[in-house]
């Protein structure tokens, strides 16, 4: 989706889809391994936002009560590639997830214990996104430790789009990871800051 008056190339759009799926397929191989099952990613969604709608909340497949509790985990990007990586998971997925990363029923664990379990997450898959984004364009890039918010995930990440980018256009890139059973979901979200996606590198490669 593009909104009028936004402009970017469509060669840079294909460049930073491609360097998504690279880095969102790893991330899903390290979610399965989290999880113990099987996962499967969707193909990244572009969209092309003025810098006055990027700090709109995010449409995303989840009831009004879910997308309110939503839960993110936010990541600044540094070095060659500058940006956001944000890994955002529904009230119910974050139960899932934390009881199953902690061996403990989510209303028997302690917050710091659920935070911490949560956060682990995020850095596992950002990790896993981001190193292999370095590798495609030959350059270093480096993510800052993690920020939590365990609810109102998607005004929390307008609201870091809306300060990263500074008035400028802000290219917004969405992949969904989950197993089939849809019990383990998350979301992967990646906005590269405008000014160092027109010169970052060379083009991305398949190893």
């Amino acid at each position: 989706m593009t909104e009028p008056g936004a402009q970017v190339r469509e060669a840079d759009v294909d460049r930073v889809r491609e360097l998504t799926n690279i880095g969102a397929g790893h991330a899903a191989t390290a979610f399965a391994r989290l999880v113990g099952r099987p996962c499967q990613m969707r193909v990244p969604t572009v969209r092309l936002l003025r810098a006055e709608a990027a700090a709109l909340p995010f449409v995303v497949n989840v009831s009004d009560d879910e997308r309110q509790g939503m839960t993110g985990i936010f990541f600044e990007i540094e070095g060659g590639l500058g940006g956001i990586v944000a890994i955002l998971v529904s009230p119910s997925s974050r139960d899932q997830l934390v009881e199953h990363l902690t061996g403990t029923p989510t209303d028997q664990s302690s917050p710091v214990v659920s935070q911490s379990a949560l956060r682990e997450f995020g850095n596992i898959l950002a990790s896993h996104v981001v190193s292999p984004m370095a590798d495609a364009l030959g350059v270093a890039i480096l993510p800052s430790i993690p920020v939590l918010a365990m609810e109102d995930a998607l005004e929390v990440l307008g609201s870091l789009i809306g300060l990263r980018q500074k008035g400028r256009p802000a290219l917004r890139i969405e992949t969904e990871i989950s197993d089939r059973r849809k019990e383990f979901q998350s979301l992967l979200v990646f906005v590269p800051d405008s000014t160092t996606i027109l010169s970052s590198g060379r083009p991305p490669t398949r190893s």
